[in-house]
């Protein structure tokens, strides 16, 4: 197990998807310093820059050979489980890290919230087009909300903006589960369709 770890990581390009995410969370909170003196990041660049810091992580959902990770001794669902769960915790733990540095994406909640929802939907994305496209719909889903900064509403209204509702929302709240939750399911029993061997090292 303790060699098991290591090399999984690895084949997932795993420390590459860690220092990308960084890496935008980064260049975002450079950037707002540079353009205010307050630590405060508003409510539609926190959105986006939780969407960039989720996307890098998209890649780690499927391995190098499909085929061969069916015949894997131990069973893959619970391993994905905590791998998509892991992914979601590295997100929120980057985005409250930035107060080290002086940038303050926002209330605790509301990272943790938002970053749940996000690698749900990657895992969701995954177990439906493949982790090659995983990404797009957080992405394009994050960046309407980045422009619609306008939180409540009617309930329809509070489930399409929930990344900029309130930390106490509840439909925000709600929303943000059940994409995790279909996406903790969906990435467990199945990765992506099918695809040819030529198909999968464009995926590399």
């Amino acid at each position: 197990m303790s060699r098991f770890v290591p090399l999984y990581l690895r084949s997932r390009r795993v420390p590459a998807a860690v220092a990308a995410s960084a890496g935008a969370i980064a260049a975002v909170a450079a950037a707002w310093a540079g353009m205010t003196k307050d630590a405060q990041v508003n409510t539609g660049l926190t959105v986006l820059t939780a969407a960039l810091a989720a996307v890098p992580f998209a890649p780690t959902l499927a391995g190098n050979d499909a085929a061969l990770e069916k015949t894997a001794a131990l069973p893959w669902p619970p391993r994905r489980v905590l791998h998509l769960v892991a992914c979601g915790v590295l997100v929120a733990g980057l985005l409250i890290a930035a107060r080290l540095v002086g940038t303050d994406f926002g209330p605790e909640k509301a990272l943790v919230r938002n970053a749940a929802g996000l690698i749900g939907l990657i895992g969701l994305g995954t177990a439906l087009a493949g982790a090659r496209h995983a990404w797009q719909v957080p992405l394009a889903w994050a960046a309407v909300q980045c422009l619609l900064q306008v939180p409540g509403g009617p309930g329809w209204r509070q489930v399409a903006l929930w990344m900029i509702q309130p930390p106490e929302n509840r439909i925000g709240a709600i929303t943000a589960g059940a994409f995790l939750a279909a996406g903790v399911i969906g990435y467990a029993l199945r990765v992506g369709p099918p695809v040819s061997a030529a198909e999968a090292s464009l995926e590399q």
